[in-house]
């Protein structure tokens, strides 16, 4: 058995270390998709772009708000975001003083 989990400890900046990232994955497991975890804490906002793949995101942790091309939403805990191909994107954590934004990034 092979078990992961994020930890921001050994985590590392992505998108121009706006985030933090880590694999999804348990190290040596092989998918057909990529795969990171994103971590924001409060105030933070990961740097907005777009890329030539469908991309889903699913909050496990925290929230804040998403925006996907024009549209902004609130997102939390158990949501699940569809982003299209070549649609800009990004993530801001503004749930509150004390709050920290988790989730994970499927793209194929």
């Amino acid at each position: 058995m092979k078990i992961s989990r994020f930890d921001k400890n050994t985590a590392s900046g992505g998108h121009n270390d706006t985030i933090l990232a880590s694999e999804v994955l348990p190290e040596g497991m092989t998918a057909p998709f990529g795969h990171a975890w994103g971590y924001l804490e409060n105030g933070g906002e990961m740097e907005g772009h777009s890329h030539p793949t469908t991309e889903v995101y699913f909050v496990f942790s925290g929230g804040g708000t998403v925006v996907v091309g024009e549209e902004k939403a609130k997102v939390s805990c158990g949501d699940v975001i569809e982003i299209p191909p070549d649609t800009y994107h990004t993530m801001i954590c503004d749930k509150g003083e004390d709050a920290a934004f988790l989730w994970a990034a499927l793209w194929w």
